[in-house]
């Protein structure tokens, strides 16, 4: 199925690091089942009714709640991970973005994939019965500007928590969260300073953001019931931005519980990967090609992206050829 080349390339083969990068929930489509069912007939399938069984019942695709939001994207990201597993890839080390972080315990062996589903499965449940907000991706302008801008609006509003930055994704591009009217005016100030533009890409839930503070006792009883083993490499923790050797159960659980309300540092992390394995491939394993779309051509320049999901062009011999292609590329 993955044109033969199916041995492991283990570190110990490669000329380049090779890395998985796992994505966020932003990179939600109702299409992303039936392009991985094309791709890799019977896995879209078990995917869907994997997150059916969670749900409770039929999923449609309308993204209606944030918890199916979650286990909808998680599930896909999983079924990735298997094929490129299957596919005999073994990265020199994984991060994920937010959602993602979850899909990289899972890929580091901290957590088993069915204790990872229900732990996913109640954040996003914990998340729904969160304060509202929305979120909106800013592009093109730097991070460190907006996150001054944030700090204007809340002065004015006598509210620290009105706005915030919440995901840093590249040197040009972060997520604000926050209450929707003090959004809206970061936005056209983001605008007028930098003509940068927005893009709503959540409209329930300011997470990230100390405004998301009252969901951490909420959720993290559920952090503290699952099951932590001892990862079989690096975690890489978002709000950290920084690798934790030999992290136990009690530094994950911080971790995660920070998550829910401190922010993304994810263009660090990845300048922290790069650093520490120069020239990398980063394959991202998940829907669409949001991380890819990120990095642009000038971040990271010396690094070679892969996507698994091939989005127009879903097919068995195109995901075969994309595995040649990274197998081709670390060698």
């Amino acid at each position: 199925m993955f044109g033969g080349r199916c041995s492991p390339c283990t570190t110990a083969d490669v000329t380049r690091p090779l890395l998985f990068a796992f994505p966020g929930q932003s990179s939600r489509d109702p299409a992303m089942f039936d392009r991985l069912e094309r791709a890799a007939p019977g896995s879209g399938a078990a995917a869907r009714a994997r997150v059916e069984a969670h749900l409770g019942g039929m999923f449609r695709g309308t993204f209606a709640t944030n918890a199916e939001i979650q286990v909808a994207v998680f599930e896909v990201m999983l079924a990735y991970l298997a094929l490129a597993r299957a596919a005999g890839l073994v990265p020199a080390m994984s991060a994920g973005l937010s959602l993602g972080e979850y899909a990289h315990l899972v890929a580091i062996g901290a957590l088993d994939e069915n204790e990872a589903r229900s732990l996913v499965a109640a954040r996003g449940a914990c998340y729904d019965d969160g304060p509202d907000g929305v979120m909106v991706a800013i592009h093109p302008a730097p991070p460190e500007e907006i996150a001054r801008l944030a700090g204007e609006v809340c002065d004015e509003r006598d509210d620290e928590t009105a706005v915030a930055v919440a995901t840093i994704n590249s040197p040009t591009q972060c997520v604000v969260a926050g209450d929707a009217q003090a959004v809206d005016t970061l936005v056209a100030r983001a605008d007028e300073q930098f003509f940068a533009a927005g893009t709503l890409i959540e409209q329930r839930v300011p997470m990230h953001t100390r405004r998301f503070a009252p969901v951490v006792p909420r959720f993290r009883p559920a952090l503290a019931r699952a099951t932590w083993r001892p990862p079989a490499s690096d975690y890489w923790p978002n709000v950290d931005a920084a690798p934790v050797a030999g992290a136990d159960a009690n530094t994950i659980v911080n971790c995660l519980a920070r998550h829910v309300c401190e922010p993304v540092r994810w263009r660090e992390t990845l300048d922290a990967a790069v650093a520490r394995h120069p020239a990398p491939v980063i394959v991202e394993v998940g829907p669409l090609q949001v991380l890819r779309r990120l990095a642009g051509r000038r971040w990271l320049s010396d690094a070679t992206w892969f996507s698994l999901d091939a989005l127009d062009d879903a097919s068995p011999d195109v995901l075969a050829r994309t595995f040649d292609a990274i197998h081709d590329a670390v060698a």
